[in-house]
């Protein structure tokens, strides 16, 4: 791969040896005209101008009292205000710009003009940097100062416009709601006189009563539903209980029946039971019980035989007792019918103060719905008027701070000075430019005139394009005065080109002390 390399790069070098004239030619054409032409070019100037947006310390200590617009709020439209037709018109009678323009059209490309070349930088929150670029250093300072000018003073004239503007509002509302006041207070003394009514009967209290009513009542309904259901429950589980159990078993059953295997095995059937359910589980209630049961009767027994000699196994046989379960479940039923009557006796009362609402609300007098309204009316007014009490004291504070420019002030930095040396072209980069170009259109140039050659230099394309077999070859005869005279011309072109490079190289280290030194 290195040797294929090294052959190719071989080859382009003897093409361009080979066609050295042409190689030079493109090089110092193309060189000259990027070179020259950069010379031909107009120069463009850059002037800058920083502006800093200062915070007063007094728009702190009434922040909250005051109404003005924030500095992001005006950064934010900031290049919109400036790059604005009206402002860039403002600059250009202040320049004396409009004589210039001999008609509408001209001054229309005059404002393009400042609005393609002028570039707003927003930097941060409190700095912002206007720059423009033109052919004339003088105009173009002129023009940066200026607009900066014109774009501080009309902020500044029209904050101070808007807060005037806002005051003088404030004040018109406030004096056309102090006269709906005086007038709403007028036709309420005037209906109250007319009228006679006392307010004694609160509509909205009804209206919060009749629904505390219908809800209570829905509720309740909701809870006789649910005792019902429940009472029919209970019946179809007392249905299935008998009033009576057996809870001892004859001693006389060895299978472990008697009265101590009986209470052990509803001992240990009782953790078992827990595991699945609770302490308030029918059968749980039932087992337990009955231990209670088992163990009185092995008191009794051991009491009627004598403490010392009786034994657990010399027990009596089978005792009756009453149900726990339906016991309790006959208690529950009747706790059940209770609620149920009271419950009932509820929406009893609960229609009967529901009707009577009813009725106090139909009879309420158009008159004091009247009242209502007028009274409504009289307190809108009041409320916006307070408010608008307090937004002029809030309006007239703003328009002090304006006025002594105690708010937020803008204070020009850095103005824009003449420019003294043009940003545009940039002959340095555009030399280094003109070399690499140079030498690129002519490798480009040589390479493409031999390929487009169609002439056979060498055996091998002799042979495959004519298909021939080669007998001789005969050389190209140079006799010495030949090669002199290709020496010669080679000097001269040499000598040509190195002058006119050493000039491009004079000019390029001049731009270069220029533009850096």
């Amino acid at each position: 791969m290195k040797d294929v390399s090294q052959v190719d790069i071989r080859r382009y070098w003897q093409i361009v040896i080979r066609r050295r004239y042409l190689f030079i030619a493109v090089s110092l054409f193309c060189l000259s005209v990027i070179v020259w032409g950069s010379y031909i070019m107009p120069k463009t100037y850059e002037a800058k101008s920083t502006v800093f947006v200062e915070r007063n310390v007094i728009k702190n200590l009434v922040r909250g009292m005051v109404v003005t617009p924030s500095i992001e709020e005006r950064l934010r439209v900031l290049t919109y205000a400036m790059m604005s037709r009206n402002m860039l018109l403002k600059v250009i009678n202040a320049m004396d710009l409009d004589i210039k323009a001999k008609n509408e059209a001209s001054m229309e490309s005059i404002v393009k003009d400042f609005q393609d070349n002028t570039k707003i930088m927003v930097k941060g929150n409190d700095l912002f940097v206007v720059s423009y670029r033109g052919e004339n250093p003088k105009i173009v300072r002129d023009y940066v100062n200026t607009l900066v000018s014109e774009y501080i003073e009309e902020n500044t004239g029209s904050k101070r416009q808007e807060a005037f503007g806002a005051t003088k509002f404030l004040s018109d509302q406030i004096d056309f709601y102090k006269k709906k006041i005086e007038e709403a207070e007028e036709r309420l003394m005037s209906f109250r006189r007319e009228k006679g009514l006392t307010l004694a009967t609160d509509e909205r209290t009804l209206v919060s009563s009749i629904k505390a009513n219908k809800d209570e009542m829905e509720n309740t309904e909701v809870k006789i539903k649910e005792l019902e259901a429940k009472k029919a429950k209970m019946k179809q589980q007392l249905s299935g209980e008998e009033p009576f159990t057996i809870a001892i078993i004859d001693k006389e059953k060895g299978d472990g029946s008697s009265l101590s295997a009986r209470l052990k095995m509803l001992e240990q059937k009782i953790p078992m039971l827990l595991t699945r359910y609770t302490e308030n589980y029918p059968e749980v209630i039932k087992t337990r019980a009955e231990i209670e049961t088992i163990k009185k009767q092995i008191e009794t027994q051991k009491q009627s035989q004598g403490a010392e000699n009786a034994s657990e196994g010399d027990l009596g046989s089978g005792t009756s007792m009453m149900n726990p379960l339906y016991q309790q479940l006959k208690e529950e039923l009747f706790r059940s019918d209770s609620d149920i009557d009271s419950l009932k006796a509820k929406i009893t009362i609960l229609n009967i103060r529901l009707k009577k609402s009813e009725s106090e609300m139909q009879n309420i007098p158009k008159e004091k719905k009247d009242l209502s309204d007028l009274e409504r009316d009289r307190n809108t007014y009041q409320k916006i008027y307070e408010q608008l009490l307090s937004r002029l004291g809030q309006s007239e504070v703003s328009e002090q701070m304006e006025v002594q420019d105690k708010g937020t002030t803008f204070r020009v930095v850095d103005p824009a000075i003449l420019p003294t040396k043009p940003v545009s072209p940039n002959r340095v980069l555009l030399i280094l430019i003109g070399i690499a170009a140079g030498a690129a259109a002519g490798v480009g140039a040589v390479l493409l005139s031999d390929y487009l050659d169609n002439s056979i230099r060498d055996i091998d394309t002799l042979k495959s394009q004519l298909g021939l077999q080669v007998l001789a070859v005969i050389p190209k005869i140079t006799t010495d005065d030949d090669i002199k005279k290709e020496q010669r011309l080679d000097r001269r072109v040499y000598a040509i080109s190195l002058t006119y490079l050493t000039i491009i190289g004079g000019l390029f280290i001049k731009e270069v002390i220029n533009r850096f030194l």
